[in-house]
């Protein structure tokens, strides 16, 4: 058996004034040995009240403790060692066997410290051996005795100071996130991480994960000592990388890539039960403090001015970690006296990176309220330059749609004038020595032009230089034909609501005077009668009804007018694209077309 005896003794002071510790002694194995055994070996004594071996997962330290009771009445009092972080420890009160340490919480316990409820008689004087094993964190320990209502009170103290320092890590962390969704800027996702890290590793640090998760979830975490130090120290610098914008900074961002890299392929080489050797862990943790600080004053030198936030922060957690680890390595013992100092050291690092974020929210605030400014200017110049190249294009617009209009009515001003000429030509013609069917012919020709000359002149008297009111142009079409009649008494009933283009209006001009002509001609027995004409509109589907309250006329009885026929029904189906009907309805003769 291969072990080494480390003896103390001294004059303990009292630690109350009724039980006292009266001798202790510490010894140090290397294998399991039984309870037996040890009470055979020698335990020497020097002055000493707390013990730190390092990382050793093959040792196992047996502490012996002489408690006397110093009173004529029984008395109980609470042993209390230290250390949230032991992983198993082991009262032996005579024949009695106490598990306690992380592995062995059950749900009665309340304490962060493994503990041992002592029961003495009057002027007893009882041995106990405490066994404490560490495979994964460093094995340190001291020891106390206290009364259990007192100590109930500090613990209840010191655990709402905990609570109180998680809520206030947990609340930067939640701001965070909010603005993570309010900016869309990844570096406070990543910043929210390294707090999840952060909390999530000195929550287990300062005991108080072990209380509220199942012991199985304690033995998995603790194997992972190596990997979530490492997980919390890779989020620091995915999250230092981005605030300090390093790749900017050529050198530092190398420096940081290469520090990802050996945290990566460093866990699987000293993380594993094969070959364990946290120390390197801590050891490049307390380096990447240093270069957090370093890195952080040097961008701040480079003119990034949120680095000083960071610097402060970090040199924060820089005097915490150091007495972490350094109490992981067993140089110091510090941080058993107050175990929340890194948490306390860790929410005053949070406090300066969020008013870090918050002067970064401030900076970028005011400089979005320059930009809208500027960009309220420029679009209100833009604004005024646009607004003025309107207003003279529209003038220039104006005067070339004025300058059309007055071509397009000189336009029709020159066609009507040429048709009047030809009109002019063909009354010549007409009152000239002609047989009265050539003279027929003549008149019928008049007409014709004079439907499409009245459209040209409707235009030049109206606004419009391409529509026609249907309505004016069929009445003064009516009246033209009126006029031509010699004799006759002939009343026109007109019903139009249509404005159509010109070529479609001397179309329907030219229809209407064809077989108007027609029903003055053939439709009345005496001179007397009534013609009448409607044009709707519907949606642009056009439908011209002309009828008359005469006799009605055959085909075959007005061969001499075929052509005119034939001039209509071309015009509705080949112009128009339309069609043609007549019909007799209550002995009224009627045209239907649709188009």
């Amino acid at each position: 058996m291969r072990f080494f005896l480390v003896l103390v003794f001294f004059c303990l002071k009292l630690l109350s004034s009724d039980v006292q510790i009266a001798s202790f002694g510490v010894v140090v194995v290397n294998k399991d040995i039984k309870l037996e055994e040890v009470k055979k070996m020698r335990f020497d004594y020097e002055k000493k009240d707390y013990f730190n071996f390092g990382f050793k997962p093959d040792l196992k330290v047996w502490l012996k403790l002489d408690v006397k009771n110093n009173k004529n009445k029984n008395i109980e009092k609470l042993l209390v060692i230290n250390n949230p972080l032991l992983e198993k420890v082991f009262f032996f009160d005579e024949d009695k066997v106490f598990k306690s340490g992380m592995y062995y919480i059950d749900k009665n316990r309340e304490f962060i410290y493994p503990s041992y409820k002592l029961h003495l008689k009057k002027f007893e004087t009882k041995t106990l051996y405490v066994l404490m094993e560490n495979k994964h964190t460093s094995l340190k320990f001291g020891f106390n005795l206290y009364d259990e209502d007192e100590f109930k009170k500090e613990e209840r103290t010191k655990q709402f100071m905990i609570v109180f320092l998680f809520g206030v890590l947990s609340a930067f962390l939640l701001y965070s996130l909010i603005l993570n969704i309010y900016t869309k800027d990844i570096g406070y996702y990543l910043y929210a991480l390294y707090l999840s890290t952060l909390i999530f590793q000195q929550m287990t640090y300062v005991g108080f994960l072990p209380l509220f998760v199942p012991s199985w979830f304690v033995e998995f975490y603790s194997a992972l000592f190596v990997p979530k130090l490492s997980i919390m120290m890779i989020s620091a610098i995915f999250f230092a990388k981005k605030f300090l914008k390093t790749d900017k900074f050529i050198l530092l961002d190398k420096i940081y890539s290469v520090y990802l890299w050996i945290l990566v392929l460093h866990m699987p080489l000293v993380g594993t039960e094969f070959f364990y050797l946290p120390e390197i862990t801590l050891m490049l943790g307390t380096l990447l403090v240093f270069v957090n600080v370093f890195g952080g004053i040097y961008v701040y030198l480079k003119g990034h001015r949120q680095a000083r936030f960071f610097v402060i922060g970090w040199s924060f957690l820089l005097v915490g970690y150091l007495l972490m680890i350094f109490g992981g390595l067993g140089f110091t013992n510090i941080m058993s006296k107050f175990p929340e100092l890194v948490l306390l050291l860790a929410v005053f690092e949070a406090l300066f990176l969020m008013l870090a974020f918050s002067d970064r929210l401030n900076m970028l605030t005011k400089q979005k309220n320059e930009l809208d400014k500027k960009l309220l200017e420029e679009m209100k110049n833009r604004h005024e330059i646009v607004e003025k190249k309107v207003i003279e294009r529209t003038n220039d617009l104006q005067m070339a749609l004025e300058e059309k209009d007055m071509l397009y009515k000189e336009l029709h001003h020159r066609v009507k004038n040429n048709l009047q000429l030809i009109l002019s030509i063909i009354r010549l013609q007409r009152f000239s020595r002609l047989d009265e069917r050539s003279k027929d012919e003549f008149k019928k020709l008049e007409n014709r032009i004079k439907a499409i000359s009245k459209t040209h002149e409707i235009l030049c008297e109206s606004d419009g230089i391409s529509k026609v009111d249907m309505q004016e142009y069929i009445l003064e079409l009516c009246s033209e034909l009126k006029q031509s009649i010699a004799g006759k008494n002939i009343t026109f009933s007109v019903y139009v609501e249509a404005i159509m283009p010109l070529k479609e209006a001397v179309y329907i001009g030219l229809i209407i005077n064809e077989l108007v002509s027609n029903s003055i001609k053939y439709a009345f027995e005496g001179d007397n009668g009534e013609i009448y004409i409607e044009l709707q509109n519907h949606h642009n589907r056009f439908k011209l009804i002309i009828s008359d309250s005469g006799k009605g006329y055959k085909k075959e009885s007005i061969k001499e007018s075929s052509l005119g026929l034939k001039l209509v029904e071309s015009l509705v189906k080949r112009q128009l694209k339309g069609k043609i009907s007549n019909k007799i309805e209550e002995d009224i003769f009627k045209y239907e077309i649709e188009f």
